[in-house]
């Protein structure tokens, strides 16, 4: 950190003071750089598919800006291996998630829904990005929210009992 502060010509206290520690600022420095009410304007409980909309400018923003993207998908290896990383990341995605979706998603199990749809947008993200898995990696951002927007449309408003998830 005393090194970020001379490179930026700031005291290294003032670093700490603001952001505590290393992972919490590289936590800020790589953290995308996105306007979520402006991204996810129009998705409202009247769209069709809105888990499927939500996900296509979700892979949309993340084509279409490779910076962003690389700085993203860092972030994402840090934190496999660091839990405060992996906590800023986390509260990073749930509040997009809480910002975006409020008005569309049931009232019960709100946080059951937005931890199932982080975890399934996650798990894409690193099948595609970091993974490179072949049948992942290869589709496009579309066929993407086609196949995976289902999914979190039914995390967002389906029955959340668990034996209509066995049907």
């Amino acid at each position: 950190m005393r090194e970020i502060g001379r490179r930026a010509g700031v005291d290294p206290a003032l670093i700490h003071h603001y952001f505590g520690t290393k992972d919490a600022l590289l936590v800020a420095a790589l953290r995308p750089e996105i306007d979520v009410v402006e991204m996810f304007a129009g998705i409202t409980a009247d769209t069709e598919s809105p888990g499927t909309e939500f996900l296509r400018r979700i892979l949309g923003f993340w084509e279409s800006n490779p910076q962003q993207r690389t700085r993203a998908i860092a972030l994402l290896r840090v934190a496999v291996t660091h839990a405060e990383v992996a906590g800023g990341l986390r509260e990073f995605f749930l509040g997009v998630a809480r910002t975006a979706l409020a008005d569309v998603m049931a009232a019960d199990h709100r946080e059951e829904r937005i931890g199932l749809m982080i975890s399934q947008i996650a798990g894409l993200v690193m099948a595609r990005y970091v993974l490179d898995v072949p049948a992942v990696a290869g589709a496009t951002p579309e066929e993407l929210a086609q196949r995976v927007g289902p999914n979190i449309d039914r995390y967002l408003t389906g029955d959340m009992t668990v034996d209509s998830w066995h049907s």
